[in-house]
């Protein structure tokens, strides 16, 4: 490798120059061309001299920032240097470096000992063959799973999800329970739940859309009375509000689409489907116990349950909104009205090209 490295530099840099073999009349780049590399081989050779004024004013901040339980035990990395003594791997790159200058410098003696094989059995041949042969290989293997399906695109998602994440968390004992912090579940959480769960399966398992819709909407106005239960009447007012506009609005489409038809699709496919939903499901909800469960950081409850002693406000929904976190309140309002503004302009331009 170093000597194929030599001869990509050395070859085309300082060969001989053939100007009748090309094609166009060759000439240098214009000077605004090595800017932009002259400036990384630059920041490339002063990290090299001062790596840790970049480690110690830019990255570790960003550490900080990210995760702060390293930044209270120091991280844990000494300072870098660029001379770390005469190690094995120092003295490997210099054998390299000697034993391949060498044998380039003597390149056209041994070369020869390419050609006293066959063609057959030449290094070129063997890499030829590899190459037809792997994208052989990948063609087929690609026409396998490119099936043109977002049914199976789908399935492919979510057992890698199911297979990669769960096996992680298991090898790494990443599922941990602890229900001691959690509160206690009263008979209405129970009855609500159950309603819940029994209209969602009405909406799968509905054979016309009315009856869909009508499970739909129940699932609508059981999370607004859920939200009742939890002492959240704003989050309740506004599920109340989004569920009657979104079942109006699908009234009225279901003038323009076509019949529901009934789809009769193999039991293996069915009884598939079944074991991937289940796998998923299976693991957000192990995820979202274990995350409810551990605590790798102090918790921020003690922000809303101080909201009038540290904001003033009597409603704690606006002070986490306003005071709390009112920079991305303001971002997220700015999103919206950028959004209105480009729904606006689209409506007059086309009713300023009707006109």
């Amino acid at each position: 490798t170093f000597i194929y490295c030599m001869i990509l530099v050395f070859k085309p840099f300082l060969g001989k120059h053939h100007p009748l073999k090309l094609e166009k009349k060759a000439h240098d780049a214009v000077y605004g061309m090595v800017v932009s590399p002259g400036i990384l081989a630059l920041f490339v050779i002063s990290l090299f001299f001062y790596p840790n004024v970049v480690a110690e004013d830019f990255l570790m901040p960003v550490l900080a920032s990210i995760l702060p339980g390293f930044a209270e035990a120091g991280y844990g990395v000494g300072p870098i240097s660029a001379w770390h003594g005469w190690t094995p791997e120092l003295l490997m790159t210099i054998g390299v470096v000697a034993t391949g200058t060498l044998l380039y410098v003597y390149l056209k003696k041994w070369i020869r000992l390419y050609g006293y094989l066959p063609g057959v059995l030449s290094l070129n041949a063997l890499y030829d063959y590899l190459l037809v042969k792997t994208e052989e290989i990948s063609a087929r293997i690609t026409r396998g799973y490119m099936t043109g399906s977002l049914m199976d695109y789908l399935r492919y998602i979510f057992i890698f999800l199911v297979v990669a994440v769960g096996g992680v968390m298991l090898v790494l004992q990443g599922f941990a329970f602890d229900p001691a912090g959690n509160s206690p579940i009263s008979l209405y959480e129970v009855v609500l739940t159950l309603v819940l769960v029994g209209s969602g399966l009405l909406v799968v398992f509905a054979k016309n859309r009315i009856i869909a819709l009508v499970g739909l909407g129940i699932m609508g106005y059981i999370m607004a009375m859920l939200f009742v239960v939890f002492r959240a009447p704003d989050l309740a007012l506004t599920q109340l509000v989004v569920e009657t506009v979104s079942t109006v609005m699908l009234l009225l489409c279901f003038y323009f689409l076509p019949e529901l038809k009934k789809e009769i699709t193999a039991m293996k496919h069915q009884a598939t489907n079944f074991i991937i939903a289940a796998g998923v499901g299976i693991l957000v909800t192990a995820m979202a116990l274990s995350a409810q469960s551990n605590r790798l950081f102090e918790p921020i409850s003690w922000f809303f349950e101080q909201a009038y002693e540290l904001a003033g406000a009597n409603n704690i929904v606006n002070a986490i909104l306003v005071d709390f976190r009112g920079f991305d309140t303001m971002f997220e309002i700015l999103v919206f009205t950028i959004a209105g503004l480009g729904v606006y302009t689209l409506i007059k331009l086309r009713h300023a090209g009707r006109g």
